[in-house]
């Protein structure tokens, strides 16, 4: 015997077998107990999900209690083998001819005494002049006839035929629903798989069981009935979850060199980068779903349990806002990838320019140079050129060795006396006192090792480090350490406002200059006290540059790009 495919050897015979489809299978049960069923039907909704399928039972189901209902009632669907129910490819009799011819056989009555049903399927195949053809014959069929149309495009339906028939809109498959069937048919036919890999498929399939039982047969096929995740992905060009990860994380970090590794990392593997970069889109999504409504809205992402938590840990390092400019330059780099034919290329494009951007929220401004402190009664030790030396002249690699955070004795910068006699103003104001002195050098000091402690921060608390690089530190009196932030960084000041984040801070501050301090966190406009390195400053008047990024490196090395 020739090898039947899953698709049709697992296709639903009664409406019990029908999965996902409750409200319509239950409707069309209603009106056949009753009697009450209508002469036309139009059966809308995506490919695989069931339409014909419920179609063929409904006509099964009005044949049944026939003078022929013995053998009506017993027909294999899949076989097609009742003489009453015609069913009809509308792509290929899509004529004014093929409609008349219809017509004039649905005078006759059926064979079996019952009804005679016509299933016409992609019915919005039709020509205008067959469906003009056919409109008559729709509104006042023989009483021994009823017409049930199938399609996936019911907008290019005139509303003529809409009007004539009872519409029924099939949706997606559930994904769980999905899988607990495909885990039936794998017990069935002996198949092993394992729960992550039927969710991937039926992730994949996009809610059409057909598409998914396909899938299956090829899989079983490829792996001699044992089936797992990494089948599956090598066989669809499924990024695995944990390189996904890996390159959202990279992304929310404003890490490009790592998302660039990332990346060519799975392109060496042969995926797919078109499917990444829809990955992507549906990762920043089900992040976006995430950030609104936290584990309430879980039931929206269809994924595993472990996927969700993953999801919910990153939910913290990330705006809405900037979840939406992300979505928004992945979709723009689908649209570029169909011009110039590169789609990595194209992908590469949008990484840069998420990674590469401060506060996407806000039109996607480019990063500029941090300015240098314009308060001149705050005294800043000038920063010291950054050892390193040459590794590789002709790659350009540099080993820097890592700066250290100075001591506080060290940090304390006298102010240099006046040379010249004091000026009225001068003569006015007195003097700083050695308390206000030692404050402004403890300031200093941490302004110039604020990028270190926030990675000191970052190995105690990811989220808390990250945050912490959105604020500079702007007043210090001796007790109390004032960190601002800027109006659109709102929500990352209120986050490091918890008690529990907020003892971290003051416990890595503590470490770093071994002052025992009050952490006060506040909104400001002011101009940010950050100091770019000179080495850093001497590259830029060289080159006429400007700093675009700055993050800290494994090692805790302080680096501007």
């Amino acid at each position: 015997m020739s090898y039947l495919v899953l698709a049709r050897k697992y296709r639903p015979q009664t409406f019990a077998d029908v999965i996902g489809q409750s409200e319509i299978t239950d409707k069309l049960k209603n009106a056949l107990a009753c009697g009450r069923t209508a002469h036309a039907y139009l059966f809308c909704g995506p490919r695989g999900v069931g339409k014909t399928t419920c179609a063929r039972i409904l006509a099964m189901e009005l044949n049944k209690n026939t003078p022929a209902g013995s053998s009506q009632g017993s027909l294999d669907l899949g076989m097609q083998t009742a003489l009453d129910i015609i069913e009809i490819d509308g792509a290929s009799n899509n004529s004014v001819d093929d409609i008349r011819a219809l017509r004039d056989s649905a005078q006759l009555m059926p064979m079996g005494g019952g009804v005679k049903i016509y299933i016409i399927d992609e019915v919005h195949m039709l020509s205008p002049a067959a469906f003009n053809a056919l409109l008559k014959t729709l509104e006042e069929p023989p009483k021994h006839v009823k017409f049930v149309f199938a399609t996936t495009d019911p907008n290019k339906l005139p509303l003529t035929v809409v009007s004539r028939c009872q519409r029924f809109d099939f949706r997606r498959i559930p994904l769980e629903q999905m899988a607990g069937s495909l885990k039936s048919v794998c017990f069935k036919e002996g198949f092993n798989a394992n729960e992550d890999a039927l969710f991937a498929i039926a992730r994949a399939s996009q809610g059409s069981m057909r598409d998914a039982l396909s899938v299956l047969d090829q899989l079983s096929s490829a792996s001699s009935g044992k089936i797992d995740l990494a089948e599956v992905n090598a066989m669809l060009g499924i990024v695995e979850i944990d390189q996904l990860f890996a390159l959202a994380e990279a992304l929310l970090l404003k890490n490009f060199p790592e998302a660039l590794k990332i990346l060519d990392n799975i392109a060496g593997k042969g995926k797919s980068i078109k499917q990444l970069s829809q990955d992507l889109v549906g990762f920043f999504r089900n992040l976006m779903v995430m950030k609104a409504g936290g584990p309430e809205l879980q039931d929206l992402i269809d994924h595993s349990a472990s996927y969700k938590k993953m999801l919910f840990d990153l939910v913290g390092l990330v705006s809405m806002a900037e979840i939406l400019a992300m979505i928004d330059r992945l979709v723009e780099s689908q649209d570029t990838a169909r011009i110039i034919e590169m789609p990595q290329l194209a992908l590469e494009i949008a990484l840069a320019r998420i990674t590469l951007t401060a506060n996407s929220g806000a039109g996607n401004v480019p990063l500029a140079a941090v300015p240098l402190p314009v308060n001149a009664a705050v005294p800043v030790k000038p920063a010291a050129v950054v050892p390193g030396m040459i590794l590789n002249n002709n790659r350009g690699m540099v080993s820097i060795e890592p700066i250290k955070l100075d001591n506080l004795a060290n940090a304390i910068v006298p102010i240099p006396a006046a040379t010249n006699a004091p000026t009225p103003q001068a003569a006015v104001n007195p003097p700083a006192s050695p308390a206000a002195t030692t404050s402004m050098a403890a300031l200093a000091n941490i302004v110039r090792n604020w990028n270190t402690l926030t990675h000191n921060v970052c190995q105690q608390s990811m989220s808390v480090g990250t945050y912490l690089q959105e604020g500079r530190p702007l007043k210090f009196d001796g007790r109390k350490l004032t960190i601002g932030f800027t109006p659109d960084n709102e929500f990352h000041k209120e986050f490091l406002d918890q008690p529990a984040n907020l003892k971290v801070l003051r416990e890595s501050v503590a470490q770093a200059f071994s002052l025992d301090v009050v952490i006060d966190l506040v909104i400001t406009e002011e101009t940010d006290t950050y100091q770019v390195a000179a080495a850093v400053n001497d590259a830029l008047a060289i080159f006429g540059g400007e700093v675009v990024n700055e993050w800290d490196s494994d090692d805790g090395l302080s680096k501007s790009n």
